[in-house]
């Protein structure tokens, strides 16, 4: 009896040890294709599938779309082409949102330059923020001149000036979005630790939920609430989540009604807002969170955003 006992256990370890080894084999073949794929002409699709199955270890279908990313995939492939472009692009869209919500909830800006040689930064205030039109993350945030070397800053500008945001996810919204920088003012939060950003996931122009993210000692975190304020339950990540309440803001009501008339054109579309002592301030407007490549962590929206998302026309048929 133990022998046999001895024997099967021994024949589950083994079973497990091939499976792990195939899955390591598997996700290195997708890595390796993946980095094939990132730079070869006509592959964003067959790219676009490696890395999500990397980073969510399932197929990604874009013949039958049910889940919310692969909605979003599909709209990237079907819809939200190169001549959205301006809704991403950091300087013109704040036409769209000064005709939509009217230009005080725009941060006021200094300048905007087509190159990094053009930047005066003996004219530039005390307190700033530099940033590129042509994608996401190309900030520099300097809240004392003094501290900063503008020779190191005129470096990380010209990489990003350089950089087209495209090519990172394959986003074809950002395709041709012309690489400029904005000077902004600093926006300071004099009632609170840090700068709170509310992220509303709309779909067909109503906001569904809030992203929440906020800057902590140990980095970034967030979390996810629902309109009622009540906040969902992380079911995946735990490093980047927030763990702590996070209070109402007393002009949440206000904020709802500003995402709604920003997000009322689109299928689905992220309006990223600040509540800085009251005052509200426009973001920017985010068509594919992550890339539209990540699953979200809260594992029941996956299926009730993608259900809410009706496509304009019917795939798979």
């Amino acid at each position: 009896m133990c022998k046999k006992i001895g024997l099967k256990a021994l024949i589950d370890t083994f079973t497990r040890l091939i499976i792990c080894y195939m899955n390591f084999i598997k996700r290195k073949y997708y890595q390796l294709f993946s980095k094939y794929l990132k730079n070869k002409p006509n592959s964003d699709i067959s790219y676009i599938k490696a890395q999500y199955y990397l980073k969510n270890e399932k197929r990604l279908d874009l013949d039958n779309p049910t889940e919310f990313v692969e909605k979003l995939q599909w709209l990237n492939q079907n819809l939200y082409n190169e001549d959205y472009k301006d809704f991403v692009d950091k300087y013109e869209v704040r036409k769209y949102v000064e005709q939509k919500i009217g230009k005080g909830f725009l941060v006021d800006f200094i300048d905007v330059f087509d190159t990094v040689e053009a930047i005066d930064f003996d004219a530039l205030p005390n307190q700033f923020a530099l940033k590129g039109t042509h994608g996401s993350g190309y900030n520099v945030i300097v809240s004392d001149k003094s501290t900063i070397n503008v020779n190191e800053v005129k470096c990380r500008l010209k990489k990003y000036m350089q950089s087209n945001y495209y090519n990172k996810y394959k986003e074809r919204i950002y395709k041709k979005v012309k690489p400029r920088i904005l000077a902004e003012h600093y926006l300071d939060q004099t009632d609170s630790e840090n700068i709170i950003d509310y992220k509303f996931y709309c779909i067909h122009g109503d906001p569904k939920y809030i992203l929440v993210r906020t800057l902590t000692s140990d980095g970034y975190k967030k979390c996810v609430y629902d309109l009622n304020w009540n906040k969902l339950e992380n079911t995946k990540e735990s490093k980047g989540f927030f763990c702590k309440d996070l209070p109402k803001p007393d002009n949440f009501e206000e904020l709802v009604t500003i995402a709604k008339k920003l997000a009322e054109e689109f299928i689905f579309v992220r309006v990223d807002l600040y509540s800085i002592s009251g005052k509200i301030y426009f973001g920017e407007l985010t068509f594919f969170p992550t890339g539209a490549l990540k699953r979200l962590s809260v594992e029941k929206l996956n299926k009730e955003l993608g259900d809410l998302i009706q496509l304009p026309i019917k795939v798979g048929v």
